[in-house]
């Protein structure tokens, strides 16, 4: 069956091409071939374990999807690597969602815990030790690649462990509305309907898809009332907070906000690099501290891109047996390093800040202390450590010329503040949004 099998997934791999940036299918994809096929399983040859990580964290749905249209969607795609000569085979780190859509990789145990998302991760554990009677329903929101969908599925895959007689189910929102969709053209509405009002727990993820699709919501708010009427477990997550949806009924806003509302922030510095070494750790390549400390300080907004770098070095690593360097790590993640660190300067951060807050540069980099300025110069200056790689003295000195324990005062002081202060953590999450855009 090898000519089989390197035919069908020449057929994946010529859908797949046209959709994705050229250097990326040169690097992933072209260097695999199809193998073998059995009756249920179509094995694909890749260079190393790492060529694993990176298809089925990005191109893992589109090869199912493919797979469908060719009408082969019974298949389950398998991996084997070739390292050093000798074949071996690598169980798929990724497995196809069972009948609650949840992927068994998202637990608890492997989410990596920091200031950035202490609070948001132990409000879903707590829903998942108790589902139903605490926290309900769970509101989590954050910018893209912060580790929402992470936390849905790991409170999802907590209560399948322990709660074995409930009934689990997770879903994107735009599946929801697919899915009613279907539904109404089938004439098959209540069985739809019936479908997810008969959960335990329901988790959806991306709710701010309901945004302006009127029909939609008011299928959400049935199914949130017959869930919550009858003490069933609901957690969304969004990219922004309730209050902050656009053309959205009052009456589901305030189910959203009826429970507990958190959010992810971008992870510290320590936690990027506590996710890197566990990353790490997972391989037999060796990466020294300096480089890790690297990747960190200039990737700061999205753990997906973070990670996803390590898995870039990992691969040149072990096809080349080279080692990497500082000056290596630069070269091959430039593509990531200019979008993601380039263009955040300290001056971009005064600027934006100044007109959120509608107060001049000047006043933003004098050395007045009124309380209309301190405010927002002390949010720029947070901002600035959190997102720059300047140093306290460097920060200091374009902030009127302050000394590193006033820069020090100033972080710590809006740190604390985002903690209790939804208002101001609303505010500057929509301020870093615009920094690492």
């Amino acid at each position: 069956m090898l000519n089989e099998a390197k035919k069908l997934w020449e057929g994946v791999l010529g859908q797949i091409k046209p959709k994705i940036p050229s250097q990326n299918y040169e690097t992933w994809l072209e260097p695999t071939e199809g193998e073998t096929l059995t009756q249920n399983t179509l094995w694909v040859r890749v260079p190393n374990a790492f060529f694993i990580d990176w298809i089925e964290e990005h191109y893992h749905a589109s090869i199912y999807e493919i797979l469908g249209t060719l009408n082969q969607e019974h298949l389950k795609v398998k991996y084997k690597s070739v390292e050093g000569g000798k074949e071996k085979s690598v169980p798929s780190r990724v497995y196809q969602p069972d009948s609650s859509h949840l992927q068994p990789r998202y637990t608890f145990d492997n989410f990596i815990i920091g200031e950035s998302n202490n609070f948001a991760r132990a409000a879903s554990l707590a829903v998942a030790k108790t589902p139903g009677r605490q926290y309900n329903p769970l509101f989590i929101y954050g910018s893209v690649g912060l580790g929402k969908t992470h936390l849905l599925q790991a409170v999802g895959n907590y209560i399948k462990e322990r709660f074995s007689g409930l009934k689990v189910y997770y879903l994107g929102c735009e599946e929801f509305m697919n899915e009613m969709i279907d539904a109404i053209q089938a004439n098959k509405i209540m069985q739809f309907k019936n479908k997810y009002r008969r959960k335990d727990a329901l988790l959806i993820d991306d709710i701010q898809f309901l945004e302006g699709k009127e029909g939609l919501q008011e299928e959400v708010f049935h199914t949130f009332n017959a869930l919550y009427d009858e003490g069933k477990q609901i957690v969304f997550s969004s990219d922004r907070p309730p209050g902050s949806l656009e053309n959205l009924e009052e009456r589901l806003v305030s189910r959203f906000q009826g429970g507990l509302v958190c959010d992810i922030k971008p992870p510290t510095f320590e936690t990027r690099i506590a996710i890197l070494k566990r990353k790490a750790s997972s391989t037999d390549v060796q990466v020294s501290d300096e480089v890790i400390s690297f990747i960190a300080n200039e990737i700061r907004g999205n753990i997906r891109e973070l990670e996803g770098a390590l898995i870039k070095l990992f691969a040149f690593a072990s096809l080349t047996n080279g080692t990497i360097d500082i000056d290596r790590a630069r070269d091959l993640l430039s593509d990531l390093l200019s979008k993601n660190g380039r263009e955040v300067t300290i001056g971009k951060i005064q600027k934006l800040v100044a007109n959120h807050y509608n107060i001049s540069l000047a006043s933003m980099r004098g050395k007045r202390r009124m309380q209309s300025i301190v405010l927002p110069r002390d949010v720029a200056i947070y901002l600035s450590r959190e997102y720059t790689a300047s140093s306290l003295k460097e920060i200091g000195k374009v902030f009127g010329g302050r000394d590193h324990t006033t820069v020090i005062h100033a972080h710590n002081k809006i740190k604390n503040l985002l903690n209790r202060n939804n208002a101001l953590s609303e505010e500057v999450n929509n301020i870093i949004k615009s920094v690492t855009c």
